[in-house]
């Protein structure tokens, strides 16, 4: 087997870690496998950096990358975390001169299957069905964004990490049984400080929050997960 064909083979082999591929015949799949590349990145190293005209369109597929808005003065902020599946590039996908203020940089070691703009763009117009799946994981991540501003407005710092825990657990919690019940469970949750950066608050802050959410029996730390008995709501 030659190295093009390993390549493509590992790729086809990550496809099924992400959504938008799952519900695709092998001929669209082999067609996407020929078009992508993969490339690894290390903790804290850029995927891609604010202001640079980069043509990629790229899926998780392993770790985790951080969104960081570049604002005046080298000041960041961070507006979410990339996971397994999440995608990154549609602000260049339609219109490839827009300026992004907009960073990606690996929150741990990560992988990503890398596709030239352009190509994703005329691969997925092919197919009426295809698109629409496209549009839908956008509109998903659109809500995800509007939710994390409406966060961001709160003057609590409560709120915002009251709200920013259930974003996460709308975006990645699963349900599972447990005790003779059904519960939430959010694996792999981030860890305090991330929550704290996503939040606009501090790992202190973040902390003595949780800590009360665990005594009023709302939420359960296990390992790395976080299981939710209570439904979280954020009062008026």
């Amino acid at each position: 087997m030659s190295q093009n064909q390993k390549n493509k083979q590992n790729i086809l082999d990550l496809f099924p870690k992400i959504n938008f591929f799952e519900d695709l015949n092998e001929n669209t799949l082999d067609k996407f496998a020929e078009l992508a590349t993969i490339q690894s990145f290390q903790n804290s190293e850029t995927i891609i950096l604010a202001g640079d005209t980069h043509d990629i369109f790229f899926f998780i597929t392993n770790g985790q990358a951080k969104l960081l808005y570049e604002g005046k003065n080298s000041k960041e902020s961070v507006l979410g975390l990339l996971n397994i599946g999440d995608f990154f590039g549609e602000i260049q996908l339609f219109n490839e001169n827009i300026f992004s203020n907009i960073s990606v940089k690996a929150e741990e070691e990560c992988q990503i299957i890398i596709f030239k703009a352009k190509d994703f763009l005329d691969e997925i117009s092919k197919d009426s069905k295809l698109f629409m799946a496209f549009l839908t994981e956008q509109s998903r991540k659109l809500n995800r964004a509007y939710m994390h501003i409406a966060s961001l407005t709160m003057s609590s710092t409560k709120k915002r990490v009251l709200t920013c825990l259930m974003l996460l657990i709308e975006e990645s919690g699963i349900r599972v049984p447990h005790d003779g019940r059904v519960i939430t469970k959010l694996k792999n949750r981030p860890t305090q400080q991330q929550i704290a950066e996503l939040s606009g608050t501090t790992r202190e802050t973040v902390n003595r929050e949780m800590a009360i959410l665990i005594k009023e029996g709302y939420i359960e730390l296990s390992e790395k997960d976080l299981i939710l008995f209570k439904e979280l709501r954020v009062e008026d």
